[in-house]
């Protein structure tokens, strides 16, 4: 029996490290989201609140949604509040993971039909002229960057209809940190392509709307929406996280209790008048929810409207949706008369929309739990470099170490050599870009705050990776040394940058499947 050595100590550590770093990531991975989902509680009075509350009671369709909520149950949908409305009365409501009526969630871009409700506004009071107004008239005494034909063209609608051509380059869904006024960044940008012809989901130009609106009416846009939208809706304590201009984000950042969500949609079904006051204007709610899509536009990323989009809302054949990050939903039914809100941790954003179409369509496609969706994208990709990787290795242990092996090594013990090798590099990999999804998540939801959740783990994240890439070449050694008792002593300028770059590049692809799975749901 051969010693364990150190080597083998040091690679054992790190399997057992990557093990229990995985047991932990998966324990806390919700507490990252459940975090910064909210700002923690608010003053919320629901004694004077506006709403009419009548839980349990029966009501048209109940049976229907009764099923959507048993179903939501057997899934184990990660919902942190469901409240739906029905004939203007709240007839279910539901909190989960220690979240209460009173919790601030961070409703990301439903903030854009908010914003779209407050333009509706300043329309009503004449502060717009026009949705068809070019952009540039209303800041008459600036210049921009990157003028051009199409730059001329802009007007409020393109930024309403997702359609104002502005160039990031690169997709704008995610919003990327920006220094200074996000506004302002927009209004800079070179304009690709001609307004109205290419729909991108922009969560940067809706913060224009906010700047014109803030110059239009000499208030700041959370006075503006305090007096105007806000307070008439009875909505409290509203907060808005702003840009380091101070000016409110227009596409995302409004958190506010899920009752108050779904007061949008229900102001909306009733024609823009809450508890009789009139907020905003019947027109303007008939205009920004029906699909102002033409039917010639052109799309260039993959967040695509699966039906048609409107004002600054999703719009669908029955009803329309005010959707964020997350499954943050305010779906709103004219026809039937229901606003359904959800406010969740679904990354992949798929969980609320099946579950509506449950109502819509009496069935629904399946939803996978957000990390399971992950690890069933990520397993094609996986088998893929394994494969290549034991076919390198393969390849180095039967042509590069061709004169130190014993020629009567059968073909099936090289295979079986390059197989173990590549496996523990895969595998491990995999445990690895996991955590590493984990500490960047932590990074990039805790900026906002100034802090991070879990700076340790990041710090672990780190050294694992440099103890791993290290354990991976460690691993070859003593692996080729059991098996064909080989050295690979004098190969190390060539193992050594194979190691270093097969898990940078493992690390890399596993990564990219997760942004590309949280993009692609992001609207």
């Amino acid at each position: 029996m051969q010693k364990i050595n150190n080597n083998r100590k040091f690679i054992a550590s790190v399997i057992i490290l990557l093990f229990l770093m995985t047991i932990y990531h998966n324990i806390y991975f919700d507490k990252i989201f459940s975090y910064y989902e909210d700002d923690g509680e608010k003053i919320y009075d629901l004694e004077s609140d506006g709403w009419s509350v009548d839980i349990g009671s029966q009501y048209d369709m109940k049976p229907e949604f009764d099923q959507m909520f048993l179903v939501m149950k057997g899934i184990d949908y990660p919902a942190n509040s469901v409240i739906l409305v029905k004939n203007g009365t709240i007839v279910y409501e539901e909190y989960y993971n220690d979240f209460t009526y009173n919790t601030k969630f961070n409703t990301y871009s439903v903030t854009k039909s908010f914003t779209s409700a407050l333009v509706g506004i300043a329309l009503d009071q004449g502060l717009i002229g026009s949705i068809d107004d070019l952009i540039w008239g209303y800041f008459p005494n600036q210049t921009f960057d990157n003028d051009s034909p199409n730059k001329q063209k802009v007007a409020i609608k393109h930024l309403l209809m997702m359609t104002s051509g502005f160039d990031y380059g690169g997709d704008p869904t995610l919003a990327p940190t920006v220094e200074g006024s996000r506004a302002e960044y927009v209004l800079n940008r070179p304009v690709e392509y001609e307004p109205g012809t290419v729909w991108v989901y922009d969560s940067q130009a809706p913060s224009v709307l906010l700047e014109i609106i803030e110059s239009q009416s000499n208030m700041t846009i959370d006075e503006f929406a305090t007096e105007y939208l806000f307070d008439p809706l009875q909505i409290k304590n509203a907060l808005w996280t702003k840009d380091e201009s101070d000016l409110a984000f227009g596409g995302f950042g409004l958190y506010l209790a899920p009752r108050d969500m779904a007061k949008l949609g229900q102001l909306y079904l009733q024609g823009g008048v809450w508890n009789g006051e009139r907020i905003v204007s019947e027109s303007w709610v008939n205009e920004s929810t029906t699909d102002s899509m033409d039917s010639d536009v052109e799309f260039v990323y993959s967040t695509v409207p699966t039906e048609g989009y409107g004002y600054l809302w999703w719009i669908y054949e029955d009803y329309y949706v005010a959707s964020g990050l997350h499954g943050q939903r305010v779906i709103v039914n004219p026809e039937q008369d229901y606003v359904l809100t959800f406010t969740s941790l679904d990354v992949t954003q798929s969980g609320a929309n099946a579950l509506h179409q449950l109502i819509i369509e009496g069935e629904a496609e399946p939803w996978r739990k957000p990390m399971n969706e992950f690890y069933i994208r990520s397993l094609p990709f996986f088998g893929l470099f394994l494969l290549i990787l034991t076919t390198m290795n393969y390849g180095f242990l039967n042509y590069g170490l061709k004169s130190k092996i014993n020629k009567n090594e059968e073909s099936l013990d090289l295979i079986f050599t390059s197989f173990v090798s590549s496996f523990f590099v895969t595998f491990l990999t995999y445990l690895l870009t996991l955590s590493i999804v984990f500490s960047v998540l932590d990074i990039y939801f805790g900026t906002p705050r100034g802090f991070m959740l879990f700076p340790k783990f990041q710090v672990i994240t780190l050294l694992t990776l440099l103890a791993f890439t290290v354990g991976t070449v460690l691993f070859d050694k003593e692996w080729l040394d059991h098996r064909h008792s080989l050295s690979i002593t004098g190969m190390l300028k060539f193992v050594v940058p194979r190691a270093v770059v097969s898990v940078i590049g493992m690390i890399i692809i596993f990564f990219s499947i997760y942004l590309k799975m949280v993009a692609e749901y992001s609207a």
